[in-house]
């Protein structure tokens, strides 16, 4: 039997802790786990309990298995061919492709949004989408409201209210979503 490739909590603990700029009494004071434990765990003396792990998470703002790294239900990386991409018919002049990533409530989509090109239709969904133009001008449509955006900005928004994409420019534009819950 192959062994489980298992996270290292206290490496883990202790690069968020130092991105987050807190100490371990900070972390101590908050989970009510001692600096003593928190210390040995970081040098990797001593091993936690899911229940003490998800004390660190919380104190971080992850769940449980974000905070291991097992979000997706691997230590590798899963690769994502052509086949696991599904292609959507969104409007003429949208090239719409969404992969669905195993593991987790997360689709990535690719659009490319031809020169005045609009979806034909309004969408609406559980969850939240983010959306992030890499280039051209893209105009979000939430709730009936037109949110212009440029290359390099990001919004994210309740997927739970109509909501729709369009490009307005003379030029081509290209932008990638995720989004929680299923379409």
């Amino acid at each position: 039997m192959k062994d489980v490739e298992v996270p290292e909590v206290g490496t883990i603990l202790k690069r968020l802790r130092e991105r987050n700029r807190v100490t371990v009494r900070d972390v101590a004071d908050a989970t009510g786990l001692s600096a003593s434990f928190i210390r040995a765990l970081e040098r990797g003396e001593t091993d936690i309990s899911l229940g003490r792990a998800a004390r660190l998470a919380k104190f971080f703002d992850y769940d449980l298995g974000s905070f291991l790294g097992f979000s997706a239900q691997s230590s590798r990386p899963t690769f994502m061919g052509p086949e696991t991409r599904k292609k959507v018919n969104r409007g003429r002049g949208i090239d719409y492709e969404a992969i669905h990533l195993p593991g987790i409530d997360l689709d990535f989509i690719a659009l490319t949004l031809a020169p005045r090109s609009k979806f034909k239709n309004e969408l609406a969904h559980e969850g939240i989408d983010v959306v992030y133009v890499i280039d051209g001008e893209v105009v979000v449509v939430v709730n009936g409201i037109d949110y212009p955006m440029s290359a390099g900005e990001c919004c994210v928004f309740a997927a739970g209210y109509s909501h729709s994409l369009r490009n307005d420019s003379a030029k081509q534009a290209r932008a990638i979503s995720l989004t929680t819950g299923r379409m």
